[in-house]
């Protein structure tokens, strides 16, 4: 082998140097999450970022490209789930080394780049390399002879070193229509006795290291291929397949990129890896490749999940857990493995060094869970087994099978083994049947994201770069702004308007010159309002002509970069293409949203701070009204840690630091410690929003100064996803009102404790609603002891609520809003439990309002068990005179009556006193209430093998127009003719005396 630095770390700095040095600039691996492409659900090749390039949709300033770019083929077509750790080149994660043409060189160039590569820098044995060219179709597609000419001319292959091969093999189309070319493909022989044959290619001896597509036609509906006028190349060499060939290995396994993360599963696990095609070294594969993609996936914001890519991400993930407990592994160890991922691969990509501390969280979190499961699954086959047995079944049926592979990490092979031992088969068929519903599943919809429209890609093309002049000129005076300002009343709103023109008119996807009615998109340049993007709400506003056009503004978005696009509606007036128009929006509506906005960055930093670097932002909402912040975490936070967070947040907000922008390339701005956010885009060039010690990327608008923020509150905290929590907050002008209104209703609680109940609506405020229940149960119970002459117990109250300063902060605010929190838990909650609220928010509650609640609550259970004593004493003294009328019935005591002011509680009440007084004997009570019959029937035990109560009841209950249901002693009913109870007593005795 030669003697260069075959690591593959050095391997990626050679093939991305080599081209930088032939001209090709050198871009970052775009996510694994594809952005605006609904049909991927994961990058699979590393063409997919250039796709706009290859089909013209899109321009930028290089015409020749190389990327390193990180691949995932896990779902749909390239699904090899389960040849991966049983092949030495299947993986689920694997990166694509390429250089890309787009309209600049082609065939010949893109030989001889890759041949020299190979063999001069690489220094690759040129008789170990094989070519295959298309060799054409048969039909309406002729061999690539072009290619074939070109290998031979610039490496001397002879003729049977450079192999015809098919459609399949080698001619690439992007779908059935568009861009499509012939491939050339280099390999490598790994050895043998005796030279290659066909078939070798298809074994493993012949490997696959590089493939080069000519995008030289584009296909029609029709069929026919037009020559494309700017063809273009896409080349694609797995690192891994490369670093094995230049290791001297011949599995990608055994290369410096797996073999730290199998040494680690054999450390962990007590057993030696022995490179062979054992179960165990199979284990050891199938971890070490998961738990690569396992730490990329949750660095680019997967979660585990049930659908779309995080159900790929939990199949990846319990299946390498499943091996591990295969291993006999009875710890947690996958986030271990994971943690090696990072040390390997950190460096060529930070962002699993940023996110180390959220993958080991991740997968210790799900590995508990799946443990769990597991155990049930072992639990559930034994039981399926068992049941076969005893109905005298010896398949196991393919939804059995499919359940526990796809829920409990059982792969089928493993059940059928288990099922073989028990001289079991599994139903393959109805198996397979399960797995394709479940890659329906895994395809997860739109996963990519919306597409974009192809008239967006093309006007972005056509067009200058939109200027949005929010960001220079926001706060300067409008005699300083460049162009013409001017401000405009309209109705109780004000508008900041700036002379604009149109110079894009769109409706329904389609250019136009001009419209008089409808919803239309318009584009400006320059731009007064912000375009939708990073979580920001996109503004809102007015289009006017002083000639009497008027455009309200619905939205504005930023479909492509530099494009953004206002959706209008044309309330009078013509709109044409090429007007000059002032465009206007809120400055005060954009004074609140740059508020909500920088808080934002302020509370990621204060959750980082609070919780753990493992929280990431995981999306975001931004308007002038309040905030919603995704982030992960894996357990709700109490409520004195998010006092922290916001503690921490508000002190930043008064520090009064300075915000500032600085626009660097991406790499720069990584390197000062700007915090990259899940899902975005990134250009070269990143625009880093800095606030103190907050540095974030960020397109958005912002304060000057942090104190024109104002204020945070918290409002909501919840789960919205498996390690995924939202917190909603509101600043500014929305968290004054919003602690105006709290102080308000603590000020009507008040009034209610006191009893002022007509002085307050409660109806839409369920807090204030149960404070006002309290405090009429008090006064029920009070009255209705009071009349039975018994003592009651009688509370004096006189609670207050907090003041709010005319100028009031953010802790005046969190006192309130604290107090109201404590207030809506103690309405719901015990006697004995509010106590406890008020001992725990005493310095809160100067005013008494939780102790007055909890001294009213307390009267109102001693009140009630003294009315339930009197009530209870009532029912007996009833019970004894009703005993007084029973009769005895084919020798079986019985009472069949009516009682008066009795509801269906009652009755069972009484019944009960009755039949703590009656020895043996059937009761049956009815009584009448609002025009409805209520019965109840009871037969002592002793009777309950001649007479049940439940089939009494079911039998007689059609005589008063109802029904009724019950157990052998006890049953009750009613119906809707309580005249004919007296009925019903007659034919319950005629029954008693038939039977007796």
């Amino acid at each position: 082998m030669s003697t260069l630095d075959t690591s593959a770390a050095a391997l990626r700095q050679a093939f991305l140097g080599f081209f930088e040095a032939h001209g090709h600039a050198v871009v970052k691996s775009a996510p694994l999450i594809p952005q605006n492409d609904p049909t991927l659900m994961f990058v699979n090749a590393g063409m997919v970022q250039f796709k706009d390039l290859f089909v013209g949709h899109e321009t930028r300033s290089y015409t020749r490209a190389t990327t390193s770019q990180k691949c995932m083929r896990v779902s749909g077509k390239h699904n090899d789930l389960e040849e991966v750790g049983r092949t030495a080149r299947h993986q689920t994660l694997f990166e694509m080394l390429g250089n890309f043409s787009f309209g600049d060189y082609f065939k010949e160039e893109a030989i001889t780049l890759a041949w020299r590569f190979l063999t001069e820098e690489m220094k690759l044995d040129q008789s170990k390399l094989w070519v295959t060219v298309f060799g054409g179709d048969g039909g309406s597609l002729p061999a690539d002879t072009e290619a074939r000419e070109l290998w031979k001319r610039i490496s001397g292959l002879p003729d049977e070193r450079i192999i015809d091969m098919g459609m399949k093999d080698n001619f690439w189309a992007m779908g059935d229509t568009g861009p499509c070319g012939p491939c050339t493909e280099i390999h490598y022989d790994t050895g043998g006795d005796t030279p290659p044959v066909l078939e070798d290619f298809e074994t493993g001896r012949v490997v696959e290291i590089w493939n080069n597509v000519f995008m030289q036609f584009n296909r029609l509906p029709s069929g026919e291929l037009q020559p494309l006028p700017s063809p273009s190349v896409d080349t694609g060499m797995g690192l891994e397949r490369l670093a094995t060939i230049m290791q001297g290995q011949t599995s990608n396994y055994h290369t410096d990129l797996f073999l730290p993360l199998l040494a680690k599963t054999s450390e962990l696990a007590g057993k030696t890896y022995q490179r062979s095609d054992s179960e165990d070294d199979v284990s050891m594969r199938v971890i070490a490749d998961h738990a690569r993609a396992t730490a990329f996936l949750v660095a680019e914001g997967v979660q585990p999940s049930n659908e779309g890519r995080g159900y790929v991400m939990r199949r990846i993930m319990r299946r390498a857990i499943r091996h591990g407990h295969r291993l006999g592994l009875q710890t947690l160890f996958f986030h271990k493995v994971c943690d090696v991922v990072i040390d390997i691969m950190g460096e060529a990509y930070p962002e699993l060094l940023e996110a180390r501390e959220l993958i080991s969280k991740v997968a210790e979190l799900e590995e508990t869970n799946f443990r769990r499961t597991l155990s049930n699954g072992l639990r559930i086959l034994e039981e399926s087994i068992t049941q076969l047995r005893e109905t005298q079944q010896n398949e196991l049926s393919g939804e059995s099978v499919f359940k526990l592979y796809d829920t409990y990490g059982f792969p089928k092979d493993l059940t059928e083994v288990i099922a073989q031992e028990q001289g079991l088969t599994i139903d393959e068929a109805g198996f397979k049947e399960a797995m394709q519903a479940q890659q329906e599943r895994s395809r997860g919809g739109d996963v990519g994201g919306a597409a974009i429209a192809t008239i967006y890609k093309e006007l972005a093309q056509s067009l200058d770069p939109i200027e949005f002049i929010g960001y220079p000129h926001e706060d300067s005076p409008m005699e300083e702004r460049p162009g013409s300002w001017r401000t405009r009343e309209s109705g109780a709103a004000t508008y900041l308007e700036a002379q604009c023109q149109i110079i894009a008119l769109i409706s329904e996807g389609q250019p136009i010159e001009e419209a008089s009615e409808g919803v239309l998109e318009v584009i400006l340049n320059p731009t007064p309002f912000y375009g939708e993007s990073g979580g920001q709400a996109g503004d809102k506003g007015i289009i006017v002509q002083d000639d009497g056009l008027q455009l309200e503004v619905l939205n504005s978005t930023k479909p492509v970069e530099g494009l953004t696009m206002c959706q209008v509606r044309v309330l009078s007036g013509v709109v044409k293409k090429d007007a000059t128009v002032w465009a206007g929006y809120q400055p005060d509506i954009r004074k609140e949203t740059r508020a909500h906005h920088s808080a934002t960055h302020l509370l990621h930093l204060g959750l980082r701070e609070v919780l753990g670097n493992h929280v990431k932002q995981a999306g975001s909402l931004v308007d002038p009204d309040h905030l919603r912040f995704d982030y992960s975490h894996f357990e709700a936070p109490t409520d004195e840690l998010l006092s922290s967070v916001e503690a921490s947040v508000n002190a930043r907000i008064q520090s009064d630091a300075t915000v500032s922008t600085d626009v660097l390339p991406f790499e720069e701005a990584r390197a000062k410690g700007a915090v990259a956010l899940f899902g975005e885009k990134y250009g070269d060039i990143v625009r880093v929003v800095n606030m103190g010690d907050s540095v974030e990327f960020c397109g958005g608008t912002h304060v000057r100064q942090t104190s024109d923020i104002g204020m945070i509150l918290i409002t909501k905290e919840e789960a919205i996803a498996s390690g995924v929590r939202r917190l909603e907050a509101e600043c500014g002008a929305a968290a004054r009102t919003r602690a105006t209104e709290i102080h308000g209703r603590l000020n009507q609680a008040a009034k209610l404790l006191k009893g002022d109940l007509h002085e307050v609506d409660v109806e839409q405020e369920p807090v204030l609603a149960a404070v006002a229940k309290a405090t009429r149960t008090y006064r029920e119970l009070i009255q209705a002891l009071e009349g039975l002459g018994e003592t009651t117990q009688m509370v004096s109250i006189a609670p207050t609520a907090p003041t709010l300063p005319e100028n009031f902060g953010a802790a005046a605010a969190r006192k309130g809003r604290d107090l109201w929190r404590a207030l809506t838990k103690a309405v719901n909650s015990k006697a004995s439990e509010i106590e406890d609220l008020a001992a725990r928010y005493h310095t809160l509650d100067e005013g008494g309002l939780l102790n007055s609640l909890a001294q009213l609550q307390v009267a109102n259970r001693t009140n009630e068990r003294a009315l339930a004593r009197q009530k209870q004493a009532e029912m007996g003294a009833q019970a004894g005179v009703l005993l007084e009328e029973a009769t005895t019935v084919g020798g079986i005591s019985l009472l069949a009556t009516r009682v008066e002011g009795v509801d269906g509680k009652g009755l069972r009440e009484l019944a009960d006193q009755l039949r703590s007084q009656l020895p043996s004997g059937i009761l049956c009570l009815g009584a009448e209430s609002e025009g409805r019959a209520s019965l109840l029937i009871a037969v002592t035990k002793d009777l309950t093998k001649s007479f049940q109560a439940g089939k009494l009841i079911k039998d007689l209950a059609p005589i008063i127009g109802g029904r009724g249901g019950g157990k052998s002693e006890l049953a009750q009913g009613g119906g809707t003719d309580p005249a004919k109870l007296e009925e019903l007593f007659s034919a319950l005795k005629n029954t008693i005396q038939a039977q007796g």
